[in-house]
């Protein structure tokens, strides 16, 4: 079986970009942008230890989820790593939702089809093989032999992973919606670190990383350290962008949160550091270790004005209640 009606919405954040095509299939056709703020994914940044470039997609899926509830729509997860016990039966588990997804007539969301190493989607089932939407072919599916996936060469940073469309509504309530987005970048920002440590989010990973890239005289993590700072920033600029896109159509709609305008402004600011530091340091980063001071700078501006876009979008959230 092969759906022929979906495509991968093209995004940097590939896990916005597979949501935002199987919504579209299910006819809740949302703006890339409009997305990325609503739920909640134009305002994150959570690091690893060494700045990996799978550190974006290290997220707590009980955060994620109720925000993209708040769309009218229910999803279930099921996913393991290579090293989790019980892993044989998970993946076995993973691999029958995502048939009968596709049975039902709705495409999957998988981790590392092909070995993309990102999000994408599955939309046709033949055998022993899937079809697969990926971020290097977002509407001409691919055929994947399922024994291979997910890549045994992958095992430190994989998983089995399938997100499933359970249930949708007609419609949903945008405001709620997006107060409570914003809700989410405030405590985002300000979340503590992950108990043993390992992630860092919002503000200490902005901090960590500028730290990181600062102490000129300690080499970097890993034989290609530039991969991973260069992938992080470009996920993050892409990330800000969109903030800044879906603060400016907020601050239009709700005029009573005037504080929403000065958001607005600051993650532009975000955004243009951003851009200078990939700029700097484009993908896969090869010219890092000589500008790393000058990309510290950079996520140093980001950071003064994106604290400055939250303290403005904690003044609006009291406008709004």
């Amino acid at each position: 079986m092969l759906l022929t009606d979906v495509a991968l919405m093209e995004h940097r954040i590939t896990l916005v970009g597979a949501l935002g095509g199987l919504l579209a299939h299910a006819g809740r056709r949302l703006e890339p942008w409009y997305l990325a703020g609503v739920t909640g994914h134009a305002f994150r940044l959570t690091l690893d230890l060494v700045i990996s470039p799978s550190a974006p997609h290290e997220l707590n899926f009980h955060e994620v989820f109720p925000l993209w509830e708040r769309l009218g729509v229910w999803f279930k997860r099921v996913a393991a790593r290579p090293r989790d016990p019980g892993y044989a039966d998970v993946r076995a588990e993973v691999i029958e939702r995502v048939v009968q997804a596709v049975q039902r007539g709705r495409p999957a969301i998988v981790y590392d089809l092909l070995g993309c190493e990102e999000y994408g989607l599955v939309v046709g089932v033949e055998g022993d093989r899937w079809a697969c939407l990926t971020p290097g072919a977002p509407t001409e599916p691919q055929w994947m032999e399922v024994a291979s996936w997910p890549p045994a060469d992958h095992a430190a940073f994989t998983r089995a992973e399938v997100i499933a469309l359970l249930d949708l509504t007609p419609d949903f309530d945008r405001r709620a919606a997006e107060v409570a987005s914003l809700r989410f970048a405030v405590d985002h920002f300000w979340a503590p670190a992950s108990r043993d440590m390992w992630l860092q989010h919002g503000r200490q990973a902005y901090q960590f990383w500028r730290t990181t890239l600062a102490a000129t005289g300690m080499p970097l993590h890993g034989p290609e350290p530039g991969r991973g700072h260069s992938y992080n920033l470009a996920v993050l600029h892409a990330a800000r962008s969109d903030a800044a896109a879906y603060l400016a159509d907020l601050a239009g709609r709700y005029p009573e949160a005037d504080a929403l305008q000065r958001a607005v402004g600051a993650y532009r600011r975000v955004a243009d550091a951003l851009a200078e530091a990939s700029a700097l340091a484009p993908y896969p980063g090869a010219p890092l270790a000589e500008r790393r001071a000058e990309v510290a700078a950079c996520l140093d501006r980001a950071l003064a004005a994106e604290t400055e876009g939250i303290e403005a979008i904690e003044r609006a959230l009291r406008a709004l209640r």
